[in-house]
């Protein structure tokens, strides 16, 4: 069985690259340092880290339980200091009064401004401020060229590490009830979609589920799965109940704002 019978398809030039990285590590005995990854791209990194002899994998993306990291691949002999991770933290200076930034305003601006999602960790927004995480090669270029998020002018400036708090993560709650834990049902539920219309972005590869794309509408969701969808966002089993007198299963979802 080869290493790659273990990913799906649309994986494997991604396990292809990091292979390709991790050997060059082991050959070299050099640190390399990747663009920002998902959960699911570190756990490929972490499990290729078997193929080769003495090599590392440390994961960063500014703070604790950052979903978003850059991973240093590294000789074990070799420390990792947090400059080598070549992270910058941006506060974003705006008037918020009539509107409160969401996660997805403040990527769409990046990405409407030509950046590349690889290049851009986490972005942190509640009432007292917001936040990006961008690589540092492409900082001066978000503070120059990103001036207006959701019709509202903005300005990027750079925050030292020491006096950053982490907001806490947003989730507007939702309590559902489903006939079962199916993925499809869930979806179905939470986007008002019909069962059959639910299926359509599964079987066309559009779902994934804790960062990995699953196509098998059976599949049992559980409390702490996250779930996305292409062009609906991303909500989280924040609970699973217990069942309603109907039979039905309640559960609380968390839809991320």
């Amino acid at each position: 069985m080869s290493i790659f019978d273990h990913f799906g398809k649309e994986e494997r030039p991604f396990v292809e690259r990091a292979l390709e990285m991790l050997t060059l590590v082991e050959r070299k005995q050099a640190m390399r340092l990747t663009d920002f990854l998902d959960p699911r791209q570190v756990q490929i990194f972490q499990s290729l880290s078997s193929q080769v002899q003495d090599v590392s994998v440390t994961p960063h993306g500014g703070y604790e339980d950052a979903e978003r990291v850059r991973v240093i691949i590294h000789p074990d002999y070799m420390p990792v200091e947090m400059e080598d991770y070549r992270l910058t933290l941006l506060r974003i200076v705006a008037d918020q009064r009539f509107h409160v930034f969401e996660h997805r305003d403040v990527m769409g601006a990046l990405l409407n401004a030509g950046m590349k999602r690889e290049k851009f960790g986490d972005m942190l927004t509640d009432a007292e401020g917001s936040y990006a995480i961008v690589a540092e090669e492409v900082a001066d270029y978000v503070c120059a060229q990103v001036t207006q998020i959701h019709r509202t002018s903005v300005q990027f400036e750079r925050v030292s590490w020491e006096d950053f708090t982490p907001p806490a993560p947003r989730f507007t709650e939702k309590t559902i009830t489903v006939p079962s834990p199916r993925l499809d049902a869930i979806i179905g539920e939470v986007h008002h979609l019909s069962r059959a219309k639910a299926l359509v972005p599964i079987r066309g590869g559009k779902v994934k589920v804790n960062w990995k794309v699953l196509e098998d509408p059976s599949y049992a969701l559980k409390a702490g799965d996250m779930v996305s969808m292409a062009g609906f966002g991303r909500f989280k089993i924040l609970e699973v109940a217990g069942p309603t007198r109907s039979g039905r299963i309640r559960m609380i979802v968390g839809l991320v704002t």
